[in-house]
């Protein structure tokens, strides 16, 4: 911190590579799920525990399960 109380210019810059590490590990980890996803066989799954603790399923459905409705894969 500066004398101000205030964050100065390293940790500000710090903060911005934090962020920006955080969106680019996000985008991949999105993309390898979506890679992993389009591989898999209709009626599989993918489980996804991140650091957090929070959890994700993903199921490929079979066509005639489908349904159009807003957002989600087509």
């Amino acid at each position: 911190m500066s004398r101000r109380g205030r964050p100065g210019l390293g940790e500000i810059l710090l903060e911005l590579a934090k962020g920006r590490a955080a969106a680019a590990s996000e985008r991949e980890r999105r993309a390898t799920t979506v890679e992993i996803l389009d591989r898999l066989p209709h009626g599989g799954r993918v489980d996804e525990v991140d650091e957090n603790g929070r959890q994700r399923t993903y199921a490929v459905v079979p066509v005639s399960k489908r349904t159009h409705g807003k957002g989600g894969r087509r």
